[in-house]
């Protein structure tokens, strides 16, 4: 469990450095940029990334709304989103041969540091109580207390007596009152998106190093079209960009070039790409329509040696992006319960859909899982002699579990089958149907069957454009629409009739 939420929340803070990142070096067109030279140097020198935002404003505008789903949210990350303030910076190596020597469990190959202020004491002290939970080892030193995950190497979290949560690598030295230093180019960018509710600058010019040896790599490595690309490195000074969340959202980049006739070629890669984008949205399903969107929104001009990009992003596309967030969560709720029956099933060496020795057959499958699904408490509390609406377990069958449904009737089924063990799956893992989702369900923790005929009935109602997700026995999930041919899909719910699955 603990594992779980310590990857959960460095997760959610390095995807707050990787869009920031993005954001600027995508609109570049580089790879990263440094002025130091180690990553593993315990003299980290001046980052030359820098971000800044305000996670509470943020999260009061409609474009927080739009890219998450705040009920989604695990404890830590909503009280992230709770800080007054949050600033960044990242210093990456001068050769990219960092990047290719990483190995699983060592140091990241650069510097970093993230912190966030929250205006009362008692945030601190969720802060702190989530960050306990998570950490294998804590130690106080003064007025600063640090929290280590477990397997963790390089990094560490921790609070400090200002209302601070920190996240940094070793490599930049937690001191009282001071912030790991940039570059003046990329502090003085910065400043002049102080006044907007997030901003990111790169000083591309201390990047020669690294952006010398990423030309070096990709010349060698790169496919032509990506090569086509490597030169524009060298007409770039740097990047600002910032967030404008009123009267509308919008994200606007300014990038510096190093003389007029190179911002001539800066502005016409960018609508090049921008118009390539266009013509390859051919699709009508979420992504592309969000996809479309957004590049319709997409506006440029040069000034001088300047180039600016600024993306409109429209209320329509709020609501299509909450719509693919929410596809997002489903998808993601049949992989949590198909790990949870790959875990059960070496734990057991059977699947959970049948009851075992005084078990209940009115108590569903899912009950089951809870252990595997970081609902162990939950789990513990249940008779498993009973059924699920029995005096001891009725308030327990109560309790909405996310990851099956949305309590209301519809969510996760397993298609009944006889199968009992991998062995059973003759037709192969990969081409046989364990889940459905928004199926009906009634109450979770009821053993109601859904069976083939059922899920045929759900599959035949599908209309033009909807979509219906399955997951199948090896773990994997997708999203199938009324294109698939019936025959097709009837063949992927049998376990063992020996069709032959048409790609």
């Amino acid at each position: 469990m603990y594992l779980f939420e310590s990857e959960s929340v460095i997760g959610v803070i390095e995807l707050w450095v990787r869009r920031v990142t993005v954001l600027t070096l995508s609109l570049s067109g580089l790879f990263g940029a440094t002025s130091i030279t180690s990553a593993q140097s315990g003299d980290a020198g001046p980052a030359n990334i820098g971000f800044h935002a305000e996670p509470s404003r943020i999260r009061d505008s409609n474009f927080f709304k739009a890219i998450q789903i705040e009920e989604q949210l695990d404890p830590m990350s909503k009280l992230m989103w709770q800080a007054a303030s949050m600033k960044g910076v990242v210093a990456l190596p001068d050769n990219m041969d960092a990047f290719l020597e990483m190995r699983p469990g060592s140091p990241p190959p650069f510097h970093f540091r993230v912190e966030f202020e929250f205006k009362t004491d008692k945030l601190v002290d969720s802060v702190k109580e989530q960050l306990s939970r998570m950490a294998a080892e804590v130690e106080e030193e003064g007025d600063i207390t640090f929290y280590y995950p477990p397997g963790a190497q390089g990094f560490f979290f921790a609070v400090t007596k200002d209302r601070r949560m920190v996240f940094s690598s070793e490599t930049f030295p937690l001191e009282s009152g001071k912030f790991p230093k940039m570059t003046d180019a990329a502090e003085r960018l910065l400043k002049a998106t102080a006044k907007s509710p997030a901003g990111a600058a790169i000083d591309i010019k201390a990047a020669a190093p690294l952006l010398d040896s990423v030309v070096e790599f990709g010349r060698d490595n790169f496919p032509p079209p990506v090569k086509a690309y490597l030169d524009l490195p060298e007409k770039l000074h740097s990047v600002r960009a910032d967030l404008t969340l009123v009267p509308q959202t919008e994200v606007k980049a300014a990038i510096e070039c190093v003389d007029e006739e190179a911002a001539k070629v800066v502005l016409e890669t960018i609508d090049g790409l921008v118009a390539m984008g266009k013509m390859s949205m051919n699709g009508n399903d979420l992504e592309s329509q969000i996809q479309k969107k957004l590049l319709a929104g997409v506006k440029t001009k040069s000034e001088g040696k300047q180039v600016l990009v600024t993306m409109l992003i429209a209320p329509d596309v709020f609501a299509k992006m909450r719509e693919q967030a929410a596809e997002a969560e489903e998808m993601n709720n049949v992989r949590q319960v198909a790990l949870s029956m790959h875990n059960y099933y070496s734990a057991y060496n059977r699947f959970p859909f049948q009851p075992g020795p005084g078990e209940s057959d009115d108590l569903s499958w899912r009950v089951r899982v809870l252990p595997f699904l970081d609902q162990n408490n939950l789990y513990q509390q249940f008779d498993l002699s009973q059924g699920w609406d029995s005096e001891a377990n009725r308030k327990f069958s109560e309790v909405v579990v996310p990851v099956f449904g949305d309590g209301k009737g519809k969510g996760l089924q397993w298609v009944q089958s006889d199968v009992q063990e991998f062995a059973d799956l003759t037709d192969g893992t990969s081409d046989t149907i364990a889940f459905i989702y928004n199926a009906p369900v009634g109450n979770w923790a009821e053993n109601k069957p859904f069976t083939s005929e059922d899920a045929v009935k759900m599959f035949k109602a599908l209309k033009p454009g909807e979509t219906m997700i399955i997951g199948t026995y090896d773990g994997s999930v997708r999203r199938i629409d009324n294109t698939m041919k019936l025959e097709t899909f009837e063949a992927m719910l049998s376990p063992a009739n020996g069709e032959v699955i048409e790609r």
